[in-house]
């Protein structure tokens, strides 16, 4: 079999390698675009939580200082003066409080899951650095690197590119 063609063969082969490694490198990118798009909806299903959360607490609330003023009303008891003014603090106080710790754990989980992003992000770019180191590794292992290794490897192709050996080699 000719030299040139066993070499044409070989860099058909190359170039067939790389089309697939870049086909995978494009899944691996792919993949990935998909999971950030589930965590930033996951970023944004927590924010819409915490928001609901926050508004059902702000119901509460107002029902809760309703009551109290209607009681108030009723008893003839100014809201702003004495025990009944320190009931609406505490009211309002505590809801305060509930909301600075519901916006903590928003911020806890927004964080948790970003950093699963960024971990990722991370673990693709290994996956794609891998994926290229194999293609050069293989790459370069398909050429000797001294006229012997040349010699040898011309002598072994010169029959069925290498696939099997002739009779008595």
């Amino acid at each position: 079999m000719p030299f040139a063609l066993l070499l044409a063969m070989q860099a058909a082969g190359m170039v067939t390698d790389w089309i697939g490694a870049k086909q995978q490198e494009e899944l691996n990118n792919l993949g990935m675009k998909v999971q950030q798009a589930g965590i930033e909806a996951n970023i944004n299903q927590t924010r819409l939580e915490t928001e609901d959360q926050s508004l059902q607490e702000m119901i509460k609330l107002r029902k809760n200082l309703g009551t109290q003023l209607a009681i108030f009303g009723a008893r003839g008891t100014n809201p702003g003066q004495g025990s009944a003014f320190s009931l609406i603090n505490e009211s309002v106080g505590n809801v305060n409080a509930d909301e600075r710790m519901r916006r903590m754990n928003e911020l806890a989980q927004e964080t948790s899951l970003r950093g699963q992003g960024l971990v990722s992000r991370l673990t693709g770019a290994a996956d794609n650095s891998k994926l290229w180191q194999g293609f050069a590794s293989r790459t370069l292992n398909r050429f000797p690197s001294t006229e012997a290794g040349w010699s040898s490897a011309i002598a072994k192709t010169k029959s069925a590119f290498g696939l099997t050996q002739e009779a008595g080699t």
